[in-house]
This record gives C-alpha cells, sequence and structure tokens, in this order.
C-alpha cells in the first residue's frame, strides 16, 4: 500500500500535464474558428483575437505552475521598473531548465503582456503536434542551430511585427541549448568555442551565440523599447550540502511542486543604448553574460550563508492571485466539456487531433 501510494503521489504530475496538453486540440479548434472568422478582416484583427486566447492559455498555463505547485517568485533588480507599464521588448535571458521559457510568462503576467510573448525557436520545434504549426502562426520565428537558417527570411518575419504595429515580448535564449550540470561535455564544448573566438570563459553560463540576438535587434528596433536581461535561478537547483549546482528542474518536478522558489534578476536596458554595430554588439552581450555568470556565482557560491540562494538580500517576492488564473481553468474545463463527456465529442476532438498534426506537419515541412 505504501508503494501504491508513494507511485500516486510520484505521479501527481500527470494530472495538470494532462489537461494541458489535452487542451490543445480544443484550442486549435476555437483558433482555427477565429482564423476562418477573420480571414477577410484587416490582420490586426486577427492578431488581437489570438494575443487574447494565447494569453489565456497562458494564464491556464500559470494557474498549474504557479498557483496549484506553490511555486513562489523572488523579483530583483529593475521588476518595479520593468513592470510599470507594458511595452515592446527584446527579451534575453540564460537556459538551463526545460521550463525556462515559463519566466517570460511570470513576468508578462505582471506587466498585462502575456498575450504578446513571441519565441526564437529550435527549428525542430516546429514538427511538435499542433503546437509546433500554432508557434508559427503567432509569428514565434525558427531558427536552425549554429545559425544555418535563411536571414532574410527571418527579417521579413520579424519586419512585420514593425509594419503592422504588432504588440511583442520576444523572447531569445542566446546561449542556444541548456546549461546542465549533469552534461560536462556540452559546457566543455561551449568553453573550447569561446577560447577558439577569444571570448570570456563563463562558469555558470554557456557562451552565447549572437545571431538571433542581433536579427531581432536590427528588425525590432524601431519599435522596441528595451531590452529585459534576465537571469533566473531556481531553488531546487542549490544542493543543500555544500556550493554544488544541480540541474534545472523538469516540468515533472515544477508540476510536482518539487521547485519551491523561481529566482528572477531583470535588468531593464533602453533600447536606444544598445550597440548597432555587430563587433559592439558582439561585446556588449558578453559584457551582458559576464554579468549573469557573476550573479549566478554569488547564487551558488557566496560565503554569505544568508545570500546563498539569493540574487542579493533586495529579492521581492511577488504571489499570483487565483482570480489571474482560475477563470481560465474554468474556461478550458467548459470548452473541453463537450469533447469528453460524449461519445459523439470524443470521436471529433480525436480527428481534430490526428487531422490537425498531420497538416500541420504539412504545412510546416512546405513552408521550411
Amino acid at each position: 500500500m505504501l508503494t501504491l501510494c508513494y507511485y500516486l503521489r510520484s505521479a501527481r504530475w500527470m494530472v495538470p500535464a494532462g489537461f494541458m496538453l489535452g487542451t490543445a486540440p480544443t484550442y486549435y479548434s476555437v483558433w482555427g474558428t477565429w482564423r476562418i472568422l477573420t480571414s477577410v478582416l484587416p490582420t490586426r484583427v486577427f492578431e488581437y483575437g489570438d494575443e487574447v486566447l494565447y494569453g489565456l492559455y497562458q494564464r491556464l498555463i500559470l494557474f498549474f505552475f504557479e498557483n496549484c505547485s506553490g511555486a513562489e517568485i523572488l523579483l530583483y533588480g529593475d521588476h518595479k521598473e520593468a513592470l510599470a507599464k507594458k511595452e515592446n521588448v527584446i527579451f534575453i535571458c540564460n537556459h538551463q531548465s526545460t521550463v525556462d521559457w515559463l519566466v517570460a510568462d511570470f513576468l508578462a503576467i505582471r506587466q498585462g503582456s502575456l498575450g504578446n510573448i513571441r519565441y526564437i525557436l529550435k527549428d525542430g520545434l516546429k514538427y511538435l503536434p499542433l503546437y509546433g504549426y500554432y508557434f508559427r502562426q503567432h509569428s514565434c520565428v525558427y531558427v536552425k542551430r549554429g545559425g544555418t537558417f535563411n536571414e532574410t527570411k527571418t527579417d521579413k518575419q520579424l519586419n512585420l511585427f514593425v509594419r503592422n504595429k504588432t504588440p511583442f515580448w520576444m523572447v531569445v535564449f542566446p546561449e542556444g541549448t541548456r546549461y546542465n550540470p549533469d552534461l560536462p561535455l556540452v559546457i566543455q564544448k561551449s568553453r573550447d568555442f569561446a577560447r577558439a573566438g577569444g571570448f570570456p570563459v563563463y562558469e555558470h553560463v554557456l557562451c552565447p551565440r549572437l545571431k538571433a540576438l542581433k536579427l531581432s535587434v536590427d528588425n525590432l528596433r524601431p519599435a522596441a523599447s528595451a531590452i529585459y536581461d534576465v537571469t533566473i535561478a531556481y531553488g531546487s537547483t542549490v544542493a543543500p550540502s555544500g556550493k554544488t549546482r544541480l540541474c534545472g528542474p523538469s516540468l515533472a518536478d515544477f508540476l510536482h511542486g518539487d521547485c519551491s522558489l523561481v529566482h528572477i534578476h531583470v535588468k531593464r536596458l533602453n533600447i536606444n543604448d544598445v550597440p548597432h554595430d555587430e563587433t559592439q554588439l558582439q561585446d556588449w552581450l558578453m559584457r551582458r553574460f559576464e554579468e549573469k555568470d557573476r550573479l549566478l556565482k554569488g547564487f551558488y557560491e557566496s560565503e554569505d550563508p544568508s545570500l546563498r540562494g539569493r540574487f542579493g538580500p533586495d529579492g521581492q517576492l511577488h504571489r499570483l492571485g487565483l482570480r489571474s488564473t482560475l477563470p481560465a481553468f474554468v474556461v478550458f474545463a467548459a470548452l473541453n466539456a463537450p469533447f469528453f463527456l460524449t461519445e459523439a465529442g470524443r470521436g471529433v476532438y480525436w480527428r481534430l487531433a490526428l487531422v490537425g498534426t498531420v497538416v500541420s506537419w504539412v504545412w510546416v515541412s512546405v513552408r521550411n
């Protein structure tokens, strides 16, 4: 019996994960209906509805990841200035976990910009069933690792934000892959790349790559107000026995409640202070990651026990009330009900999932 209870407790993350992922065909059907209804209307009409719907779905995600998981968010740095008003931003962040994308959600909902989040994504993610196609329709940008992607095509896609006056939080992870202490070969490869290029060698972050950031800055500068330089660390990555750094939490860890504290340091940088020249921008990016490395070194290795596991003494706890997220859960539960509670609905649901997946795969393959 104890063994059964242990396995049931360990698997409890599957319920919220199943609800979020299982809502995808429902979301796809609502979004598709809106797409058809607005096909003859100005583009901005469709985009506005898409942003509202995307923001609602992200509130559902935050209902599980923040409210239900019990995770607490501690903010440091320029967070008050950054969250004081809505603005278009380029968002750069260190990368250590498969759930780092959540950090943009944690901040954007507190600014009122949740529906405006877009990502620079690895090209392989476009083949995710349903999600891969939708992210492209939501104006996310797919790029291949190593900078081997069509810059002209990316330029045109990013320029649409300026031309259509589309609001955005463009999220970029310049490291390109995760810093994982359990994968020392990846860390060593990054350090070898840094040495070969004459760049600084970091201890707690990987050497950032410039291309995606440069394309974002070059194309979005006319419409962007700032760059948010965000450094994240998870309380669960601090080893209780010393200064060893543990690997970042997985989706299951987060939903299981094993990551109780998320530390987010925000540096707001006016876009006018960001260099235009490529060499200067490269140096600027390296300095930003040098600062991230310094922050993370203090987080994991501070000699002061009261500061270890923190970005400093000024962290402020920001709790997200249920009224911000519970309505989204109720809405999607109501939308899911006809699909799951009737035999006919279940048939439509699975056809949506299967046909939608095939059609989206064909579309992303043809439009590659």
